[in-house]
């Protein structure tokens, strides 16, 4: 059995570790909904000292491991380890700047649009939140072609659905992309607006899905991509 002390100590860890990650995520929120400098560094502030308690919670995790001379208690142990990783992935993801380059991707939207957009938007990489934010602003400014709009519209149905015959694993909460691409009644532009964030995912599949010359959703997408960078 676990000496009582032991099990108090891992108690209070378990307990501090919780309270630490629903803090980063209300601060998450309160950071990517705030418009006031003044307010996003005080949160910013407060983000940064749970990076401190992270850590000082990590070695004494460690240090409660290294004293451990009967079994351990995994589920406890593994329990306190997964919320641990939940914070340092959150600390990560504010601290390399992907926070800011998420809030800009979702001031393309709407508010009934960005509850579309997050759950894809949070599982792009840093360098395709960049590209995905550039190429929304350039469809945004510039005169896209009716036809090819269509065209790859059409295709993004077609290739999510294959998508989903071959089950390949594509991101939590691309089911509400496709339903937007699915309705009778929108606006193609506006649901190639909306598909935007689910392209660079699309893409990653070209090969599995055996996708050839007919597909313009490359071709389209890196002609966008070149023309932010020429216009920089």
């Amino acid at each position: 059995m676990l000496p009582e002390i032991t099990k108090m100590r891992l108690g209070q860890l378990e307990s501090n570790v919780a309270r630490v990650l629903l803090l980063i995520n209300d601060y998450e929120v309160e950071l990517l909904d705030e418009s006031d400098p003044g307010i996003k560094n005080k949160y910013r502030r407060r983000i940064e000292n749970l990076r401190k308690q992270y850590n000082n919670y990590e070695s004494e995790l460690l240090l409660i491991q290294e004293q451990l001379t009967t079994k351990q208690p995994q589920e406890q142990i593994s329990t306190i380890k997964g919320k641990l990783e939940q914070i340092d992935e959150k600390l990560n993801w504010i601290g390399k700047g992907q926070a800011a380059l998420y809030q800009s991707l979702l001031s393309h939207f709407t508010i009934e649009e960005t509850n579309i957009i997050k759950p894809m938007a949070r599982q792009l990489e840093e360098s395709q939140l960049a590209e995905v934010e550039s190429v929304l602003g350039t469809i945004e400014s510039t005169h896209v072609n009716e036809e090819e709009t269509k065209l790859i519209v059409r295709q993004l149905r077609q290739v999510l659905a294959l998508a989903q015959e071959k089950g390949l694993a594509l991101p939590n909460g691309n089911e509400a992309i496709v339903n937007v691409l699915n309705h009778p009644t929108i606006d193609t532009k506006h649901a190639l607006k909306i598909s935007i964030p689910i392209i660079p995912f699309v893409l990653s599949y070209e090969s599995e899905l055996g996708l050839g010359a007919g597909f313009k959703v490359r071709e389209a997408w890196d002609r966008w991509r070149t023309k932010t960078r020429s216009d920089r």
